[in-house]
């Protein structure tokens, strides 16, 4: 067994977050004192959907894995 990480993403999520970005910019510019904040904080959030890493045992045999703490 060795240690690695997997990789899940989705797709519709991604289109989502990319979405989501997009109107982050729109208030970012439209929106001035809070809008600022508020298009910061949800550009971060939309980077993050979609995509994630899970750290996971890999047997070098087979290719099974589960995940580790």
């Amino acid at each position: 067994m060795i240690k690695t990480k997997k990789v899940e993403s989705s797709l519709a999520l991604q289109l989502v977050g990319v979405i989501l970005f997009l109107l982050a910019i729109v208030c970012f510019f439209f929106i001035p004192p809070f809008g600022v904040i508020i298009g910061l904080v949800v550009m971060v959030l939309a980077g993050r959907l979609g995509y994630s890493q899970k750290k996971v045992w890999k047997c070098v045999n087979c290719g099974y894995f589960f995940e580790r703490a």
